[in-house]
């Protein structure tokens, strides 16, 4: 009897621990979880954004018609010999054009101006001159008279070469060159405008003017700390006449 009460106490001792090594472990499962805030965050934004990219589309067509329609407004008709306010219209409607960002409607605009002008030498270099000395158009439309200098070359070589171009002509080009930075190139052509006849005191100051302004850059060059005021901005020119 004693020894089979030590058997029974065995068992009922090593029961709980058969009952737990019979039982199946059961696997972790992870709580389920909506969607995380950053993705529902990402998705608003990438409909935000093209909700964004249509809207900018929609308002490229309509600036694209605007400006279709302010083109029409300033062409410019030769034959009805436009008025200069029209044609000062024109150039301001080129210089927005120009600054924000239209750079092939900028450039239509000016040959608008240039064409406006017409194909006459000498009509194209006092239309220039005045636009670069003028008091109510100096410093405004300096690279449309370049634009009507470059013409008046143009028109110059076709006819009679560089032969056609009289010293006033060449002083009006050299202006031109000078007030929109091409420095260098205006000294040459002053230059040749001073060989050509052009003797008078204007010329040489003018010439003078050119060539301190090209060793103020010369000399700003080998400082880098100088800072260059364009000598343009202070320049004063007489008005030259046509031949």
């Amino acid at each position: 009897m004693f020894a089979k009460g030590i058997a029974l106490t065995a068992l009922a001792v090593s029961t709980p621990f058969a009952f737990y090594h019979a039982q199946d472990p059961v696997p972790h499962q992870p709580p389920r979880t909506a969607p995380s805030a950053a993705n529902s965050e990402l998705q608003r934004a990438r409909a935000e954004l093209q909700a964004a990219r249509q809207e900018l589309r929609r308002l490229r067509r309509q600036l694209d018609s605007a400006l279709d329609r302010l083109d029409q407004h300033y062409s410019v008709e030769r034959d009805r010999n436009c008025s200069p306010s029209r044609s000062r219209a024109l150039m301001s409607h080129y210089q927005w054009l120009r600054d924000e960002g239209h750079g092939e409607r900028a450039q239509g605009a000016l040959a608008r101006v240039v064409q406006g002008v017409g194909d006459d030498a000498n009509r194209l270099n006092s239309v220039a001159w005045d636009l670069m000395t003028d008091k109510k158009t100096a410093g405004k439309f300096d690279e449309v008279a370049l634009a009507l200098a470059r013409r008046m070359q143009e028109v110059a070589g076709k006819r009679r070469g560089r032969a056609g171009l009289s010293y006033n002509h060449l002083d009006t080009i050299a202006l031109a060159q000078f007030l929109n930075g091409d420095i260098e190139q205006a000294i040459r052509t002053q230059e040749q405008a001073i060989a050509k006849g052009g003797r008078g005191d204007d010329f040489r100051r003018r010439l003078r003017t050119y060539e301190a302004a090209q060793a103020a850059l010369a000399k700003a060059r080998t400082n880098t700390n100088s800072r260059v005021v364009p000598a343009a901005a202070t320049m004063v020119a007489s008005r030259n006449e046509d031949e």
